[in-house]
């Protein structure tokens, strides 16, 4: 299939070709704005149709590459008119910066290109059974890597490698402890020791009482990577499960995926999503969590059904089988990058071996917590892409077999995305040049402004709706790369410099935050805002008092004004709110029981956490509940068999037209704890269907709505809070000083 696509695209460019190269013909300045106008038209007329149809019939398959085609004509048509007739020529400095600008420019369109190819024909794949005989079946170790994860977070997780489905003389479940090294538990600080020998004390426990083995090694070298590498050779299946400390799997996690290594002898890997049931820093501060697509859900929904369709769907660090042949014949998890992950997928389709990816999320992971996580997580995917498309570029890698040029573009496409940071950098000063110093970036009036730029972003904004609104709304990605430009982009460029320093920094997943405070890191974004604020403000008296070119002024203001305002919605994101619940909440809804020694008390199941639950129940019972305390809870779980947990209600809550009941759970056997946590994590239906609540189209217009009232909201409450605190320590600062003065004259 992938080499008739290929063909196709093939035919397809001998054909667009001459077409794009009608973008180069010089029309008269009507017949461009006719054409502009035109192709506008065309897109809006069908894109209704195409998103309709998406990519899983003939018509959906010609509308998407239609739609593309008129994307890349209108684009390139652009950026030609750009290249010969924007750039400013009265000076040098000027031309240097038009240049940078227009560099900027040919970037996104090139990732604009790639991202396209890469969503051509994403690959729905279904599950591949395993045979009925269980003696055929591989064997899988399931490893754990741990470094300062709390022990209540790696229980509920090794319970849930527990519960795996799966025959136990073919599955073993390890913990992998960087946390107790014998290098921890000898290095010179008496208090690290004592922490090293009480986590491994602590974790051997947890490990024996569970039935899980627990591993550890003798130097924290090499990382994550490092800790696997030395497990290997500890542990024999034919597969190996890797889960992150904070991924519970559900119960079906290798029945969905173990079959593919049986169809498929060169398949070195099967990728599934990464889903969480917490919300990133961005989403918990601007209060966003479950009413659109989460940030991650592109990428896992979307393009790596793309990617699989080329046979270029990567390892993402967890949530993933490997075959432990092949992982061994690259000398197991590669360590030259911090991107340990994707360095292994590429090392090994370098071999010509195979990858896939199956849409079903079959884990429950955590986010980060706070800005200042987020970032660090984000920082070192960005260098460890980085440094893949500096020491190992997949156009020049060379093995045995080799890339095929279609995989090439893929990686391609996944690396050079962490460019961002620095093409955003130049998008946010490039308008400033001109409004604070009059440095002209490029020339063009008002009928060119209306017939290249205005159609240009229309049709990127249409066709990148079209890709992937189903997944990220329209302008969340400006926004979450604004947000995150001032902070990746110092680390990125320190990368360039020097492609081996970068450092494996583990994020920090189960954080709490007592009380709502502004992020450490906020100082560049203050920094940034003022002086667009200032630029802005300046750019109006040119307008109405310097003469220059009107089209230059309307654009850089516009243009400035859209960063501001996104720069405003960052400080939003920087308002870290409360969070000091250890085990997120997620919803559910199954009928229930509250059992007392002498009542049942019917109820429905609103939602649940790896340590209790929160039930709706009649308000008339609270009497039984004060009068009797209850005992247990009874579950019905739809399809499956009752399940009784012993609980302690810890409120009672009165609600419009119910009473919810907030349990904690009080399971004292292992037994008892595996199994709640089976009813909570164990089905991955549940997690289907929370992503199914939430991934949602609601068209451009709505989005930036949506987007422009959630900005605005936390802005104003970021500045209220900055404010109410100044006023605060100036009261409480007035109040010693008159403290200290009332006690100089009574002394006196």
């Amino acid at each position: 299939m992938r080499l008739a696509t290929a063909a196709s695209l093939a035919a397809v460019a001998a054909v667009a070709l001459p077409l794009l190269s009608l973008a180069a013909l010089p029309l008269n300045d009507v017949s461009q704005l006719v054409l502009s106008g035109t192709l506008i038209f065309l897109l809006l007329a069908l894109r209704q149709t195409a998103i309709r149809h998406l990519f899983f019939d003939n018509l959906g398959r010609f509308l998407r590459l239609l739609l593309l085609l008129i994307g890349v004509f209108i684009t390139t048509r652009y950026l030609l008119w750009r290249a010969f007739y924007t750039l400013p020529d009265t000076s040098l400095l000027e031309f240097g910066l038009g240049v940078t600008l227009f560099a900027g420019e040919v970037f996104t369109f090139l990732i604009f290109i790639l991202g396209a190819f890469v969503s051509l024909q994403p690959l729905v794949r279904p599950v591949a059974p395993l045979p009925e005989d269980r003696s055929a079946w591989p064997s899988v170790d399931v490893l754990i890597p741990s470094y300062n994860e709390s022990p209540e977070l790696l229980e509920t997780t090794l319970l849930g490698a527990i519960n795996i489905d799966y025959p136990a003389d073919k599955i073993n479940v390890y913990l992998l402890d960087d946390g107790a090294t014998t290098a921890k538990r000898s290095q010179p600080s008496p208090q690290g020791r004592e922490e090293a020998w009480s986590r491994r004390r602590t974790l051997k426990a947890l490990c024996k009482r569970i039935g899980v083995h627990y591993l550890t090694r003798r130097l924290n070298h090499s990382a994550k990577a490092g800790n696997i590498n030395d497990a290997l050779p500890k542990v024999h299946g034919d597969l190996v499960l890797i889960l992150d400390a904070d991924h519970v799997p559900t119960c079906d996690i290798l029945a969905n995926t173990a079959g593919w290594f049986l169809r498929n002898p060169k398949l070195f890997l099967v990728q599934t999503p990464h889903f969480f049931v917490s919300p990133d820093p961005i989403e918990k501060n601007l209060g966003t969590f479950q009413k659109m697509p989460s940030e991650q859900e592109m990428f896992y929904t979307n393009i790596q059904r793309g990617l699989d369709f080329w046979n270029a769907s990567f390892f993402c660090g967890s949530a993933a089988i490997l075959r432990r042949h092949y992982l061994d014949e690259v000398g197991g998890i590669q360590g030259c990058t911090i991107t340990e992950d994707a360095e292994t997928a590429l090392e090994l389709h370098a071999r010509g071996y195979d990858s896939a990816y199956i849409w079903q999320p079959m884990i429950a992971g955590l986010q980060p917590e706070t800005f200042s996580s987020f970032v660090v997580q984000r920082s070192r995917w960005a260098q460890g892409m980085m440094q893949l498309f500096l020491l190992k570029n997949p156009l020049f890698l060379k093995h045995e077999r080799g890339l095929h040029w279609w995989q090439k573009l893929c990686y391609l496409n996944s690396m050079m995305f962490w460019f961002f940071p620095l093409v955003r950098v130049i998008f946010l000063f490039a308008p400033l040049a001109y409004l604070l110093f009059g440095l002209g970036i490029f020339n063009a009036d008002l009928a060119e402004l209306l017939t290249y730029i205005v159609p240009h972003l229309t049709a990127l904004v249409l066709i990148v709706d079209y890709l992937y609104g189903n997944v990220r709304w329209a302008f969340v990605s400006e926004f979450y790369e604004l947000a995150l430009t001032l902070f990746l982009a110092p680390p990125l460029l320190s990368v360039i410099r020097h492609p081996n320093a970068p450092s494996f920094v583990v994020t920090a997943k189960g954080e709490v935050t007592d009380q709502d405070a502004v992020s450490p890191l906020v100082k560049p974004v203050y920094w940034m805002s003022a002086l667009t604020l200032i630029a802005i403000t300046i750019g109006f008296w040119r307008l109405f008092f310097v003469p220059g070119s009107l089209t230059t002024d309307l654009v850089t203001l516009f243009w400035s004004s859209v960063n501001l305002f996104l720069l405003f919605g960052a400080l939003g994101a920087l308002f870290e709110r409360q969070q000091r619940r250890f085990s997120p909440r997620f919803p559910c809804s199954e009928r229930a029981a509250i059992l007392t020694s002498d009542s049942r008390i019917p109820g429905r199941i609103v939602d649940l956490s790896a340590t209790g639950m929160r039930l709706a129940i009649e308000p008339f019972y609270r009497s039984a509940i004060e009068a009797s305390a209850p005992t247990a809870v009874e579950i019905f779980p739809e399809g499956g068999s009752s399940i009784r947990i012993d609980i302690d209600v810890a409120t009672l809550i009165p609600k419009k037209g119910h009473l919810e009941a907030g349990c904690r759970v009080r399971a004292e056997s292992v037994q008892k704890k595996a199994e709640f946590i089976r009813f909570a994590y164990g089905d991955s239906n549940r997690w289907k269907t929370m992503l199914r609540s939430r991934d949602r189209r609601v068209g451009v217009s709505k989005a930036a709505l949506v987007l422009t009232r959630l900005m605005l909201k936390y802005g104003i409450a970021h500045f209220v809070f900055i404010s109410r605190r100044w006023f605060k320590r100036r009261t409480a600062s007035r109040r010693v000083g008159e403290s200290v003065h009332s006690e100089q004259a009574l002394s006196s």
